[in-house]
C-alpha cells in the first residue's frame, strides 16, 4: 500500500461527511443498462477476439507464462468478484528471457497498459453482470479497504457496478493512484457520473474513452517517472484503475 495512504488515514479529517448521493431509479437502472452491456460486450468479444487471441500469444511469446491475470476486487455494494486482465508485469511464475525479448516485452506492456488493451478481457466481466461498460473502476480488497478509511464518502462509489471506463478515466484520471489528491479527484469524478448516469451520458464516455489510447500513447512523459502532481503520469508501473 502506497505510504500516503496510511498516513492520511491518521491525519484525515471526516467529521463532515459529503453530502449522500441522491440519484434516480428508472428502468434504466436496471433492464437498458444492462441489456446495453450483454449487447455491446457480446460484440466486442466477438469483433476482438482476434485482437485478444493476438496479445495472448505475443505475451507468452514474451516469456510471460500466464498472460492472463486475476486478482480480487470489490464490486457494487461490496461485493468481491474477479477481475481479468492481460498481465503486464512480470513476477515469479514468468520465463527468464534474453535482454533484447526482455526489452521487447517492456515495450509492449507498455503500450497494453498506456492504450488500456490490457483491460479487454474485462468484456468477461461485462458479461458475467459483475462489472458494467461505465462505471466507477474497481479497486483491490487492500486498496478499497484503506480508501474508504482515508476518505468520506469513498463508499458512495460502490453504489452502481463498477466499470471498464468511466466519467474519471475520460478526465484524465486513468493512471495509478500516486497521491490524495489524485484519489479525491476519481472519488469527486465517480460521485458526479452516479448522479447524473443516463444511456446517452454513457454513450458519451464511451465515445470518448474510444480516443483515450491514441492520446495515451502519444504522451511525452519519460516511461516509469513517478508523479506527484495534479494529474497522472500513465507511464507508472503500478496500475490501480
Amino acid at each position: 500500500m502506497l505510504g500516503w495512504a496510511s498516513g492520511l488515514i491518521r491525519n484525515t479529517d471526516i467529521s463532515e461527511p459529503p453530502r449522500a448521493l441522491i440519484w434516480p431509479r428508472s428502468a434504466y437502472d436496471g433492464f437498458a443498462k444492462r441489456a446495453c452491456d450483454l449487447i455491446l460486450a457480446g460484440l466486442g468479444l466477438i469483433l476482438l477476439s482476434p485482437v485478444l487471441v493476438a496479445i495472448g500469444v505475443l505475451l507468452f511469446g514474451l516469456g510471460f507464462n500466464k498472460p492472463l491475470f486475476l486478482q480480487k476486487r470489490v464490486g457494487q455494494h461490496g461485493r468481491t468478484f474477479v477481475i481479468f486482465k492481460f498481465r503486464t508485469l512480470r513476477n515469479r511464475t514468468c520465463r527468464k528471457v534474453p535482454p533484447p525479448i526482455l526489452r521487447g516485452a517492456n515495450r509492449f506492456t507498455l503500450m497494453l497498459r498506456l492504450s488500456g488493451l490490457d483491460e479487454l478481457p474485462q468484456l468477461i466481466n461485462v458479461l458475467k453482470g459483475e462489472m458494467s461498460l461505465v462505471g466507477p473502476r474497481p479497486h483491490s480488497l487492500v486498496d478499497d479497504h484503506n480508501f474508504t478509511a482515508c476518505i468520506a464518502g469513498y463508499a458512495d462509489r460502490q453504489a452502481i457496478k463498477p466499470g471498464m471506463t468511466g466519467w474519471a478515466q475520460i478526465q484524465g484520471w486513468r493512471g495509478p493512484v500516486c497521491n490524495k489528491d489524485h484519489l479525491r479527484a476519481r472519488i469527486t469524478c465517480d460521485r458526479q457520473y452516479i448522479r447524473r448516469q443516463n444511456l446517452l451520458f454513457d454513450g458519451f464516455i464511451l465515445i470518448r474513452t474510444l480516443a483515450l489510447p491514441f492520446k495515451a500513447l502519444g504522451h511525452s512523459a519519460p516511461w516509469q517517472r513517478p508523479c506527484h502532481g495534479l494529474k497522472p503520469c500513465l507511464h507508472c508501473d503500478r496500475r490501480q484503475v
